[in-house]
Order: structure tokens, then C-alpha cells, then sequence
């Protein structure tokens, strides 16, 4: 045998070939990656670890200068895996995850990839227990990082659920289940994944400061390349919350996801495992009846038998049932199920823990399938809500409140609550919503019919307002705007309408806001048809114009004067009435073509159904914040939708119940004793205020800070309405005096 430098020598020997053969050598060297390929094919197995290590990082170097395919080492890589080697396996690994991230790094190559994955779908189905569990271990790995997440290995991944070994069931059931990394049986895992599940680095204001006003020149350029790649990082991480695991989960590319459940339920039927194993396939089955709306009738009963109280894991099984109710299976399917639930969970001798696990179960399966549910026990459990402990009166009112939405016939009297709509019935069963108009039509009748009662109180207005003996008459220039007089004159009646404009609440305001974002982006377009941009004036000008109020409505009512060929002798009152007489008839004539032509859309009505959309969601947006007011009855709390809720998994952690305890006497005492040794002495508030070494207060940063350009304008405007306003007042007569007469 030889000896360890003899070995350490030839490896290195290996080495330097395997570095210089395609630059120097590569005449002399063709064949060499298919020798020492052959090599470690062979008698790959009974070489000393060393010199198998120096063979395998050789053909690893081979590789790495494009001397040999990766389709013709995979299979000596993965067969090296088997052997017991730590180091080697670790190396063999993540070469073959690296070699495939380089392959796919611009482009998917889909011949390559079908190749290699054929290979390991082949080691995957393999009687031996090592190499399946290398090549399920490398999948995973390939489709975690999501080189590999299409169909084909979420199939072969799933498939591997009915592997006669029990390793390799529960591995995969642990990688369906979500969980970013599969445990090996040595209980150690790579650097890379350990580098990659590193926390994130959250930024700080002190950082950020430092960077941009600490330091010299070269130090704040270090500092804001740090805080760059900080940003970098934390925006990757928040899209990867945001996709969350629901984008990478095999279960939603399976090609026959019936005959998938229904085959593993076959199997857990008659498995033998441990209770972990049997949850597991629960959980699965449950989240493939979910995610594809399957029915499973056998399943329900199956579960019924685990749900005791005293059932170890308890939760996960119950979120095991709720995950597998959905609107299309029989309700006298589940009955059986809920009766049960009731039974063992809901009742006077139960501690609140249980019973308010069991409203919680009750509520989600509710929520999914709201016709299992019936008058008697919905009364039972609405009695719940008077109970001392909070987590039970609270689980117990959130049943009431979903039903109050979804059924509030079943409720009685007293708790449907004000204005509670009794036609209101749940979809039957199978029964499906077919949309008969196009969505968002009713907004936009809505909108007309808004519009023409404005019209008609205009309409009031102008017919009041003509009996006045003087016209103030408007002088229109070439651009559609007022005159210097016509400004005089909005000016000081403008003076006047602040006082009242002040005076609005914050609802009104938020609704401005909300119609300003919305139409802030056809601005121009609107002022491109209104005639205001015309050839020789600025459109920085304009804008600055419309907002000091010169050009206002008064562009509108100039176009509606040019189409009649008449813009110069009209007076306000005039305009008015022809500005509503256009408006009226152009709302009058787009209601007869909706209705008149076969609820045909024109693009204008599709543009004005997207902002009246976007204008709903973002007032029921500041609604549901508690900011604005919500318009008519709108229900603040929405329930999710079917396919919402199916997407998404139940966590076990909320059905549970957080019953907080009343505390020992001692406890609380030593609670208080804690704080009081903790706090300081009491001291005045003038002396904390005398000896406070810290810098200026809010109120005197106020003062001293200097303000924009726009913020001194407005003072400086406020402060001369109220001098005008002062010298308005007339003086209060307070009589004669005595000694002037």
C-alpha cells in the first residue's frame, strides 16, 4: 500500500495536469478526463479517500475548462456520494448545483438540462437507498434555488412520496411541506446554505448619516457602496416574502393531482410509520385537496378518529381538516366532522384553551364551507360570547360576525345587528356565479347619475342667481384665460372664500387627494383637448397659471364657446348656462348609447371605468385604515374569497388559544420590586428640564429651521388675508359718551 506522500504527491500531480492540459497539453491530454473518469468508475470505491479526493478534484478542474461534459461525470459524481465520504460528498454536491447554475445562468438550456435530469429521475427510482436519497437531496437543492422549478422535477419530486424506503418518504414529505432544507442523516449542512440563511443586516439612521456626513471623501464612498448593497439585499428579501413558498411548491405542477391524493391516501390507510410520518402525509393530502379543490370523500372520516383533545399535535391535525374543506365538497360530507368537533371540543366541562380551539376550527371551516353549518348549533355557539375568558368570548363573536356577512338569517334577533340583510344567502352547492355585464359597469352608472344631480343644483343655482341687476362681465383672451380685471376681482373674492375653504374635514380632503392621483397622469392630455397648449406658449406657464387659479373651469367653457363660434361677448352667467347645457346633454347622450346599444363600451368608458376602480380601492384602502369616510354601507371587514384561502396554508399557531393565566400574588409582587429597582428617583420636571445635556427640543428646531420658497409664500399670503380681513371690520358702536355732550 502506498504510502501518504506518495499519495499526496500523485494527487498533485493530477492537479497540474488537470490546470495545464488545455492551455499546454492539450494534444498530448485529450484522453485524459476520460482515463481518470474510468479510474474513479472502477475502482472508485477501494481507493484511499485522499487520492480519490486529488482523482475527483481533478475531473471537477476538467470540467470546469469545458474538457468534458456534465452528463458524463454525473453519474461517477453521484455514485461517489454513496461511498461515506463526508468531504467528498460536500464537494461532489455542490459542484453538480454549482455546474448547473453556470449552465442556466443567461439562458435556460433545455436540451442539457432534459439530459441531466433524465439521469437523476433514473437514480431517483433506484431500489438503493443512498443513491435515492443523494439524487432527491440534489433536486430539491436544484429546485429550492429554482434552477429547477418546472414540471418535470416537481412530478419526479412529488413521485418520490411512494418510494418503499421511509427515509426517503419522510425527506420529501418535509420538502413539500416547505421546509428550505432537508436534514441528512449526519446532521450537517452546507456553508452556502448557511451563508445564505444569514439574517439581513437592517438599516439604521446613524448609517446612513455616517455615510453621507461623516468622514472623508473615499470613507463616505465606502459607507454608500455598503448601504447600496444593504438596500440590494433587503429588496431581495422582501420580494421573496412577497412571492412567498406558493410560487415553488411541487404540489401546483402536478399533472394528475387526484390520482396523487388518492394514492397516498391509499398508503397512509395502511402505513405503519410513526405518528410524525402519518402527519406529515395528512398534511400533504390536505394541501393537494386545497390547492386543486379535490374531492377525497374517504378522507373527512379518516381524520374524524384523530380529533380528541388529548391527541398529541392536535392543531396541525385540525389545520389538516380545515385545509381540506373548499366550496366543492359535499357539506354531508364534512357534517360528520364538525359534529364531532363540537362534541369534543365545545362544552361546559372543556377548559377555555379547548373550547376556544374549537370555535377558532369551527370559524375557518365556516369561513371555506359556510353551509355546514345549521340554525341549533350556530345559536349554541353564539351563547359562547358572554364567557368570562376572553379568548373564548372572542372566537366565539368572530363566528357571529362572519355569519352577520355571509348568513345572517341563521342568526337569531339579537345578533344580526343593525341593517342586517336577510335575503342574503350563501352559493348552494355546485352553484357557480356566471358574470352577466362587464365589471365595474354599475360604477360608472353610478358616476352619471352623480354627475347629473350636480348638473341640476348648478342649474338651481344659475336660475337664482339671474335675477341680480348687475352682470360682471368676463374678457376672454386668445388663451382661453381671465383678464386683469376678471383677476382683480377672483382675488378679493377669493379673500373672502378662505375663511370657508378652512373649514373642511379631513374625509373631503383625503377624496381630493385620492382624484388627484388618479387623474394626475392625463393632465396633459386633458389640456391638449381643452386648447390650452398652443403653439408659442410654455408649458411651464400654464401649469404655474391653472394653479393660481387663472386658468381654471374657464378653459372648458372657452372650448364650448369655440365650438359655437362665439368667445367674446358672453358674459359669466352665459357661459354657465351653456357649460351645463353641454354637460348635460353630453351625459344624457352617453347613457342612451349604453343603453340604446346594446351595453356596448366605448374605450373612453373602459378608461373611465380603471380610474373609478382605482379610485375605490384607494378610498376603501383609507377606509379600512380609519382615515376618510367609507361611502353608503360598505363592510369594513371583507372575507377572503375560496381561491384565496385554498392558495393559502392554515397555521396551526392561529387556532391555538393564548388564555393568559392569572398570576401567584408573589409573582406580581416581585414584578413590582423589579421595576422599582430598575427606575430612577423622582425628580421635578423643571430640574430633568435644567440638567438635560442633550440638544434643542422639537419646538425650538421649529423656530429656528428656515422654510421653503412655497411655505413662506403661503405664510406670507395667510398673514395678509387676516391684515385684510382685520381692516374689513367695521367698528362696534358702544354709545355716547357722557362727557361729550
Amino acid at each position: 500500500m502506498a504510502s501518504t506522500s506518495a499519495v499526496e504527491e500523485c494527487g498533485g500531480h493530477m492537479n497540474l495536469l488537470a490546470l495545464q492540459s488545455p492551455t499546454f497539453f492539450f494534444k498530448h491530454l485529450r484522453h485524459f478526463p476520460q482515463q481518470i473518469l474510468g479510474l474513479l468508475q472502477s475502482t472508485g470505491d477501494s481507493l484511499q479517500p485522499v487520492l480519490r479526493k486529488h482523482l475527483t478534484q481533478a475531473l471537477i478542474l476538467l470540467r470546469n475548462r469545458q474538457m468534458i461534459e456534465l452528463v458524463e461525470i454525473l453519474p461517477v459524481l453521484m455514485e461517489l456520494q454513496t461511498l461515506g465520504d463526508r468531504v467528498l460528498r460536500k464537494l461532489a454536491s455542490l459542484h453538480i448545483v454549482h455546474d448547473v447554475r453556470r449552465m442556466n445562468l443567461k439562458h435556460r438550456n433545455e436540451a442539457k438540462n432534459r439530459s441531466l435530469q433524465n439521469v437523476l429521475f433514473k437514480l431517483l427510482q433506484d431500489d438503493k437507498e443512498s443513491r435515492s436519497k443523494r439524487s432527491l437531496i440534489v433536486l430539491c437543492e436544484l429546485y429550492r434555488r429554482k434552477l429547477w422549478d418546472d414540471e418535470r422535477t416537481a412530478n419526479a419530486i412529488c413521485a418520490a412520496c411512494f418510494h418503499p424506503s421511509s427515509k426517503i418518504l419522510k425527506a420529501t414529505l418535509s420538502f413539500l411541506l416547505g421546509s428550505e432544507k432537508m436534514d441528512e442523516e449526519d446532521g450537517e449542512s452546507s456553508e452556502e446554505e448557511d451563508e445564505e440563511h444569514k439574517p439581513i443586516v437592517a438599516l439604521s439612521r446613524e448609517a446612513v448619516y455616517k455615510a453621507h456626513h461623516k468622514g472623508t471623501t473615499s470613507s463616505k464612498r465606502k459607507k454608500q457602496a455598503k448601504l447600496q448593497r444593504v438596500m440590494r439585499g433587503l429588496k431581495k428579501q422582501q420580494r421573496n416574502q412577497a412571492e412567498g413558498a406558493l410560487g415553488s411548491l411541487p404540489l401546483q405542477h402536478l399533472h394528475d393531482p387526484q390520482g396523487f391524493a388518492e394514492k397516498l391516501f391509499s398508503r397512509l390507510q395502511i402505513s405503519n410509520e410513526r405518528f410524525e410520518v402519518k402527519l406529515m402525509m395528512m398534511k400533504v393530502i390536505s394541501r393537494t385537496i386545497g390547492l386543486h379543490r379535490l374531492i377525497v370523500l374517504n378522507f373527512y372520516p379518516f381524520l374524524q378518529k384523530y380529533v380528541q383533545p388529548h391527541q398529541r399535535e392536535i392543531t396541525h391535525v385540525l389545520a389538516a381538516a380545515v385545509q381540506a374543506c373548499h366550496d366543492m365538497v359535499p357539506p354531508d360530507a364534512v357534517e360528520s366532522l364538525l359534529r364531532q368537533l363540537v362534541n369534543q371540543f365545545v362544552h361546559d366541562r372543556a377548559r377555555p384553551e379547548v373550547i376556544a380551539v374549537g370555535l377558532n376550527v369551527v370559524r375557518e371551516m365556516c369561513m371555506r364551507m359556510p353551509l355546514i353549518m345549521t340554525r341549533e348549533l350556530l345559536t349554541d355557539l353564539a351563547l359562547y360570547k358572554k364567557s368570562r375568558e376572553k379568548a373564548v368570548s372572542s372566537a366565539a363573536r368572530s363566528i357571529v360576525g362572519i355569519f352577520r356577512q355571509v348568513n345572517p338569517s341563521l342568526l337569531e334577533k339579537r345578533d344580526r345587528g343593525k341593517g342586517a340583510d336577510l335575503l342574503r344567502k350563501p352559493k348552494s352547492f355546485g352553484e357557480r356565479l356566471v358574470q352577466s355585464n362587464v365589471p365595474g359597469v354599475d360604477l360608472l352608472a353610478q358616476e352619471d347619475t352623480e354627475e347629473s344631480d350636480e348638473v341640476q343644483s348648478d342649474e338651481g343655482l344659475i336660475s337664482d342667481s339671474d335675477d341680480d341687476s348687475e352682470d360682471p362681465k368676463v374678457k376672454i383672451n386668445e388663451l382661453g384665460c381671465l383678464s386683469d380685471e376678471e383677476e382683480e376681482c377672483k382675488e378679493e373674492e377669493g379673500d373672502e372664500a378662505t375663511s370657508d375653504s378652512d373649514i373642511q374635514g379631513f374625509a373631503s380632503e383625503s377624496d381630493e387627494e385620492i382624484d388627484e392621483v388618479v387623474s394626475s397622469s392625463e393632465e396633459e392630455a386633458l389640456a391638449t383637448e381643452s386648447g390650452l397648449i398652443c403653439e408659442g406658449v410654455d408649458k411651464k406657464e400654464l401649469k404655474r397659471k391653472s394653479l393660481e387659479g387663472e386658468i381654471g373651469p374657464m378653459s372648458k367653457r372657452s372650448r364650448i364657446e369655440g365650438q359655437n363660434g362665439e368667445t367674446s361677448n358672453r358674459s359669466l352667467r352665459e357661459l354657465k348656462k351653456l357649460l351645463v347645457n353641454q354637460s348635460q346633454d353630453d351625459s344624457k347622450l352617453a347613457g342612451e348609447n349604453r343603453q340604446d346599444g346594446d351595453g356596448i363600451l366605448s374605450d373612453l368608458d373602459f378608461q373611465r371605468i380603471k380610474k373609478l376602480q382605482a379610485k375605490k380601492a384607494a378610498r376603501d384602502a383609507l377606509a379600512n385604515a380609519g382615515i376618510g369616510k367609507s361611502r353608503g354601507k360598505e363592510e369594513l371587514v371583507k372575507i377572503p374569497t375560496s381561491e384565496y384561502m385554498n392558495d393559502r396554508g392554515v397555521n396551526p399557531a392561529m387556532l391555538e388559544a393564548n388564555v393568559r393565566k392569572r398570576r401567584e400574588k408573589e409573582d406580581r409582587l416581585a414584578s413590582v420590586r423589579a421595576g422599582q429597582e430598575e427606575r430612577l428617583s423622582y425628580k421635578a420636571r423643571t430640574s430633568v428640564k435644567q440638567n438635560k445635556t442633550g440638544g434643542l427640543s422639537n419646538r425650538q428646531k421649529e423656530k429656528m429651521k428656515s422654510l421653503p420658497l412655497a411655505a413662506k409664500l403661503a405664510k406670507a399670503s395667510k398673514s395678509r388675508m387676516q391684515k385684510s380681513a382685520k381692516r374689513r371690520l367695521t367698528k362696534q358702536f358702544r354709545g355716547k359718551k357722557a362727557w361729550k355732550c
